[in-house]
């Protein structure tokens, strides 16, 4: 059998930076060469000079790779350095280097599983450090094994870049260029000169950063150390995938670049406006809280906030209805699903008010509702007619008095989860209107347990804000209805909002008593069709950055002005522009926005010629109330083209041509009559 040697590249894909750039690092050094004193000059000049003095020794010096040492010669003279000073500055740079490298998982797994083979490993770098310190490097982050051999550039003299790095390895192991088998992540380097040698090659292109890491990398309104640490926690998120099905990973990779730092941006917010405002404990209200409380629970272990963050189980059925004491407007709004519900079924009515048809069946009967209708969608008409049904007196006083029951459990409910305990807390929820803390007030207020300070709600946005109680306050983090901006084109597709908070448990309906113990009715105990959608990998992803983020920046290096704007950033690249993998992945969730949950329907439904059609002659989006981007994207050729930006305008403006016309047209008609 034919001897095969691995070597594996070391940068980037045996190790990886928590900082992106190698560049950025280098602002690191100068911040803390400055503290020590060995500098006056500011990080960010630090920065440049190093990155000047190292393109200096590589034009002026006769070599492929220069040493750090003859880069330090460079800088020596204009600092002023001694010999002595010199040194303390490498050593810092070699420190914060090593403090910054993380093994990447899937090639520290594959060269485990080539030594359990008894392979031989060879490691390769074009690097400017030192063997020691490389090899060094390798062994403390575990990806070294014994008998290992490192070559690298700075101490041969040559590169992998010129292809002399691989023939001076060959001729030192007395390898055939067919005999070694090499991974590496450069294009040049480890993919075409390995090629032209002959040599079989693996690009390796994990580390390699997405899009989402692009944009924020490179963001110069963005501090450098926050940038360069965030897009790098997305990275190393990304490289802890376990994932086994190419859509699990799309979510997995996703959510680490994207919905993660959105969703921890607005957790930190919750927690730092909880402690300016004296507040102790935050409620995360289910089930948009499951994995915000888990990421809070991150963010207080590792940065020492001290917030009690506990889970409660609620939602609009289970608050509104012990809420009402009378049907006025506002609760028939509700009950009858006013304001745009597509489905509405008189069974689905009744579910909201936790009575069944069977009820209130003679009544049902009387306006012409008999039991094949119960499931039907109701027709503008009916839904009329049915508005009649609820105001009769006999189904208004059933929900009333179904109504105090409830409430008796919700208050008991409430009561075991210390809402009584006179500890100042807050309630956390995504949006988008507010309305469910107007309920939740409501019922403490009746049970005598509303607190005299009034109830600080926490909301991802507000689209609508519905007043509750006069000492109730509602704050809004991405987008406030009362402060307009750019951020509402996005808040448009709160459908995908509700996708990223989804929990693995149904919706609660109720409360029941067992005991001396309240416990909430869901729905369904697992949300099956969530959890084989990829709801875990949503959700382990988002905590792994959570971790990642923790660890590597410092609560007093960020502020929560500076994740919103990173927040904008990458929900603006999402929503409005998912690759095809998104769209198809995320638009064919599944999602409901009827809190019965009977209208369900795909998040971004794939577009036909029939909706170019409507958008050409109505001038209406097809679908209105799901996430058109993805839609598109899911779409054929033909209709990505037709339903496509250019496309669109070129419609309104043809659209606004003839309207224009028609005008025109009636307006001389008018004169000559």
């Amino acid at each position: 059998m034919k001897k095969i040697v691995y070597s594996f590249d070391v940068f980037d894909t045996s190790l990886v930076r928590t900082w992106v750039r190698p560049t950025h690092l280098f602002w690191e050094v100068g911040y803390q060469l400055q503290k020590d004193n060995l500098i006056q000059i500011s990080p960010e000049s630090w920065r440049q000079l190093r990155i000047e003095a190292e393109s200096t020794a590589r034009k002026t010096l006769p070599v492929e790779e220069v040493t750090l040492e003859q880069i330090y010669e460079q800088l020596a003279p204009s600092l002023k350095w001694s010999s002595d000073a010199v040194e303390k500055a490498k050593q810092k740079e070699i420190e914060i280097e090593l403090l910054s490298l993380r093994p990447v998982p899937e090639i520290q797994n594959k060269i485990q599983s080539l030594q359990q083979a008894n392979k031989q490993i060879i490691f390769l770098s074009d690097m400017y450090l030192p063997e020691e310190v490389i090899q060094a490097f390798l062994k403390e982050k575990k990806v070294w094994t014994p008998g290992s051999t490192l070559y690298v550039s700075s101490k041969v003299g040559v590169n992998k870049l010129s292809g002399k790095l691989f023939r001076h390895c060959l001729a030192e192991e007395a390898l055939k260029p067919s005999q070694l088998y090499h991974v590496g992540d450069n294009l040049r380097s480890d993919v075409k000169r390995p090629r032209k040698l002959g040599i079989p090659h693996e690009f390796f292109t994990q580390a390699h950063l997405n899009r989402y890491e692009e944009q924020i990398a490179d963001n110069t309104q963005l501090p450098i150390k926050f940038r360069s640490l965030l897009a790098g926690a997305s990275r190393l998120t990304r490289l802890q995938s376990q994932q086994t099905t190419p859509d699990k990973q799309v979510i997995w990779d996703t959510t680490a670049s994207a919905i993660a730092p959105i969703l921890f941006g607005f957790v930190y917010w919750c927690l730092v406006e909880a402690q300016k405002k004296g507040i102790q404990r935050l409620y995360f209200v289910a089930r948009d809280g499951q994995i915000l409380q888990k990421i809070a629970q991150v963010i207080c272990k590792n940065w020492g906030l001290k917030i009690d963050c506990r889970y409660l189980y609620g939602s609009r059925q289970a608050w509104h209805l012990p809420a009402i004491q009378e049907l006025g407007e506002v609760e028939l709004d509700w009950i009858l699903g006013t304001g745009g519900t597509k489905f509405l079924s008189i069974r689905s009515v009744c579910d909201r008010v936790n009575i069944s048809p069977e009820q209130i069946k003679d009544v049902l009967s009387r306006y012409g509702f008999p039991t094949e209708k119960w499931d039907l969608n109701l027709q503008e008409q009916e839904r009329g007619l049915l508005r009649q049904v609820i105001t009769e007196k006999e189904v208004t006083d059933l929900i009333i008095s179904t109504a105090a029951t409830c409430r008796e459990k919700v208050i008991g409910y409430f009561r075991q989860e210390g809402l009584d305990d006179d500890v100042p807390y807050g309630f956390v929820d995504v949006g988008w209107a507010g309305r469910i803390q107007r309920s939740f007030s409501k019922v403490l207020s009746i049970a005598g347990l509303y607190p005299e300070a009034g109830i600080c709600g926490f909301y991802f946005a507000l689209v609508e804000r519905d007043r509750p109680l006069p000492t109730d306050r509602l704050l809004a983090y991405f987008h406030d209805v009362d402060q307009p901006g750019a951020r509402s084109v996005v808040c448009k597709y709160r459908c995908l909002f509700d996708l990223f908070v989804t929990a693995d448990h149904g919706s609660t309906i109720r409360y029941e008593q067992c005991g001396e113990q309240y416990l909430p009715v869901l729905r369904f105990q697992k949300n099956e069709q969530a959890i084989n959608w990829g709801l875990y990998a949503l959700q382990g992803a988002a905590v792994e950055f959570a971790e990642q983020i923790t660890t590597n920046l410092n609560d007093q290096e960020c502020t929560t002005d500076l994740f919103l704007e990173a927040s904008e950033i990458l929900a603006k690249e999402f929503v409005l522009n998912p690759s095809r993998q998104e769209a198809q992945v995320f638009g064919s969730s599944v999602w409901s926005g009827d809190m019965t949950e009977n209208d369900l329907y795909e998040l971004g439904p794939i577009y036909g010629l029939s909706d170019w059609w409507r958008l050409l002659l109505y001038g209406k989006h097809p679908h209105e109330d799901v996430w058109h981007a993805a839609s598109i994207a899911r779409s054929n050729a033909i209709v990505r083209t037709l339903l496509g930006p250019r496309s669109v305008r070129m419609i309104r403006k043809i659209r606004k041509s003839l309207e224009d016309f028609k005008r025109s047209f009636r307006s001389t008609a008018i004169k000559t009559t």
